[in-house]
């Protein structure tokens, strides 16, 4: 029996990409994702409570909120956040705060960007992608660069978790390494 993982994002392919890392994560794992997608951080918000409420009665054992940090302070977000979910309702739950943008770990494996864009060599990446001040906009900028193809975060962003290798994005990204372990709690 496939166990339910609700995920709360502030886009659909921020949950495509966390599903793909999964998929990576717990390979032998039988496992479904069931989401509310915010279209932005203020819907997120202001409805997590609500559709956390609702991926509970919908058979979810355990939830991921996910959410980019942006310019806020983490402390005061991961609070808030936390504020929202009914701890005592999931098996377990996970507020997940990428630095800046999840496009941050899209940016830790220059194999992964390369077979995604069919680039000839392999792209530079930056040493530190949560330095970044937009990594989504850097990632647009290199991918250009290299091949002169266009990065569109609603295609390419589950292409390239898929292509990822899991250990690169948890060595060059502190953020994502919660993940990892929720995941491996949860699944495996």
């Amino acid at each position: 029996m496939s166990k339910k993982i609700g995920v709360i994002a502030e886009d659909v392919s921020d949950v495509e990409t966390l599903y793909e890392f999964t998929c990576k994560i717990a390979p032998e794992a039988s496992f479904r994702f069931m989401k509310f997608v915010g279209h932005g951080c203020g819907k997120l918000r202001r409805k997590c409570k609500a559709w956390a409420g609702n991926l509970k009665d919908r058979g979810c054992e355990y939830l991921i909120v996910v959410h980019d940090l942006d310019d806020r302070a983490e402390p005061t977000l991961r609070a808030e956040l936390e504020a929202l979910i009914p701890e005592s309702e999931f098996s377990g739950h996970l507020v997940l705060i990428p630095v800046r943008e999840l496009e941050a770990w899209l940016l830790c494996d220059s194999p992964a960007l390369k077979t995604v864009f069919g680039s000839r060599l392999l792209p530079k990446i930056p040493a530190h992608p949560e330095t970044l001040a937009d990594p989504k906009k850097e990632l647009r900028v290199r991918v250009r660069k290299a091949e002169g193809s266009q990065y569109l975060h609603t295609i390419h962003n589950k292409r390239i978790a898929s292509a990822s290798q899991v250990d690169l994005v948890e060595k060059k990204c502190q953020s994502f390494k919660p993940f990892v372990a929720f995941i491996q709690s949860a699944l495996c």
